[in-house]
């Protein structure tokens, strides 16, 4: 907990940064779009360069491939935290689908377990658990300080 007792926010790398729903997803979606279309357009390129129609390839393939990468998309920004939230023994977090609507309530938890290794760092908030990578958080040692007090603020 901060001294102060001042709401304390840290922000992921991948943080949206005011944009809205439809632009986080779609920004999202690019890479694995290509990623699940590029089986696609390889069995058309093959398949036209053997003599045969590839349209089959590409109105099969791709709304298979679109709704893989959809699929693929959705879990990812649902299940990525890119903002904490450190105030007075309890954390709330959201996800990139979640910042994209700044005025969404929090669900605040506490703090239950926190373990920090080099590199990265395990939480456990109430029943759920998250794995936080270094190199995600620009702000990693204040932060890691923060849920280290807000976890130790329920045991004092």
């Amino acid at each position: 907990m901060d001294e102060t007792g001042v709401r304390q926010v840290f922000f992921s790398a991948h943080h949206p940064g005011g944009r809205s729903k439809p632009s986080v997803a779609g920004t999202a979606l690019v890479k694995p779009l290509g990623f699940c279309m590029l089986p696609v357009m390889t069995g058309a390129l093959v398949a036209m360069l053997q003599g045969y129609y590839a349209l089959p390839y590409v109105t099969i393939g791709f709304p298979v491939a679109a709704a893989c990468a959809s699929a693929w998309t959705w879990v990812h920004i649902r299940s990525d935290v890119c903002e904490i939230h450190v105030h007075e023994g309890s954390v709330a977090v959201r996800s990139m689908l979640e910042a994209g609507v700044p005025t969404s309530s929090l669900d605040w938890k506490r703090v239950i377990d926190l373990e920090s290794s080099p590199g990265h760092a395990d939480v456990t908030l109430g029943l759920s658990s998250m794995r936080l990578d270094q190199e995600d958080w620009p702000e990693w040692i204040p932060m890691i300080e923060a849920l280290g007090s807000a976890g130790r603020a329920w045991y004092d």
